[in-house]
């Protein structure tokens, strides 16, 4: 079995004679952040698949590569944040986006996705990963949810849009930021990644910064994020392949409410100068469990801790309503909602505000 984070594929595309805009989804397990969902058609069956700028390589779900009868080639093992994931390569037939077409690619099968995307896998049909960005440029709009794909270009950038250059390593996007005015730091470009900066660590440090934290500003060339979340991740695997020359990842929360032209043939990004905030968040997570959803955890100075919410209660009402849909489908009520009505366990029901609460990064 050979392990590899980079492969060279074959690229062989059409373009429609102007670009098309396509419709991006966000798909959440969260308060903030998500994964980017976009609609690709394929023998003209329609499938859910996610955009990771982070991942060298498409990867399919086992039943998507049976329900288009692949066959299955060598085996390779991928680093990601979860850990090592062993996949078999596949053939693909040609991805379709709107008016768009990707032919002539391959990819790995994957027989568990949650082991790559975690509950978010659920009827996700793959992955596209860096051959979508090769001899393209991808306008990720993430104020209005739209894709544009067109061929790579030396042309300007849009206007309204500010030149960042691009890094790269094994091939995938790399930006530098300065956290909270401090010396720049290299972070991947990883949309698969829902949160916003993450550094990645081999091994716990309990004497380090808290493991969740609040930094004050995030500055991405002439883009400002303030008020950012930043984790540190125990991702042993990730860290030998990103060490030493990237400290993490930078999550589709820093980029979510802003404009992205990314074109990796040219080392650039296009994007607009502005000051942003990241949304504060309630301060839970749920799980579902036993035909119902339960809260998971509640964070410390939280809106939810500070409301009374526990660990393991039973949530009765949410947003709107019983919690009695898919986990996506209970976030996506709660998606530019500043307050939102819960009641959960014995407590009763009480509106929960968005609010910044994480400790700040030291």
């Amino acid at each position: 079995m050979r392990r590899c984070l980079l492969a060279s594929l074959m690229l062989v595309c059409a373009w429609p004679a102007q670009a098309e805009r396509i419709a991006l989804q966000r798909l959440s397990l969260g308060d903030v952040g998500g994964w980017l969902e976009v609609v690709v058609q394929v023998n003209g069956q329609p499938g859910r698949w996610i955009i990771d700028t982070g991942s060298t390589r498409h990867i399919v779900s086992r039943t998507f590569a049976e329900q288009h009868a692949l066959s299955l080639g060598a085996s390779v093992r991928v680093d990601t944040a979860l850990g090592p994931v062993a996949g078999t390569e596949v053939s693909l037939p040609t991805l379709r986006l709107g008016a768009w077409a990707h032919g002539g690619q391959t990819a790995l099968r994957i027989d568990d996705l949650a082991r790559v995307l975690g509950p978010a896998s659920e009827g996700i049909d793959g992955i596209l990963g860096l051959p979508l960005l090769k001899g393209h440029t991808l306008d990720l709009n993430l104020r209005d949810w739209a894709l544009d794909i067109t061929p790579s270009s030396a042309a300007s950038c849009p206007a309204g849009t500010s030149a960042l250059e691009l890094g790269e390593h094994r091939g995938l996007p790399v930006i530098s930021v300065a956290i909270d005015g401090g010396a720049s730091e290299s972070l991947l470009l990883d949309t698969g990644n829902p949160a916003a900066v993450a550094r990645i660590e081999a091994t716990p440090n309990h004497a380090a910064a808290p493991g969740l934290a609040l930094a004050t500003r995030v500055s991405i060339g002439a883009l400002q994020r303030t008020q950012v979340p930043v984790v540190r991740l125990i991702a042993p695997a990730l860290h030998r392949a990103l060490s030493p020359r990237i400290q993490g990842l930078a999550g589709t929360a820093l980029i979510d409410g802003t404009r992205w032209v990314i074109d990796l043939d040219q080392r650039r990004a296009c994007v607009e100068p502005e000051q942003r905030p990241v949304p504060g968040g309630f301060g839970l997570t749920l799980a579902r469990r036993d035909g119902g959803v339960f809260i998971e955890t509640v964070l410390p100075d939280s809106p939810a801790a500070r409301a009374g919410l526990r660990d393991g209660d039973a949530v009765l009402h949410w947003v709107d309503g019983p919690p009695a849909d898919s986990l996506r489908a209970v976030w996506a009520r709660v998606q530019g909602q500043e307050t939102i009505e819960v009641q959960a366990g014995t407590a009763p029901r009480t509106a929960l505000r968005r609010a910044h609460f994480l400790p700040a990064l030291p």
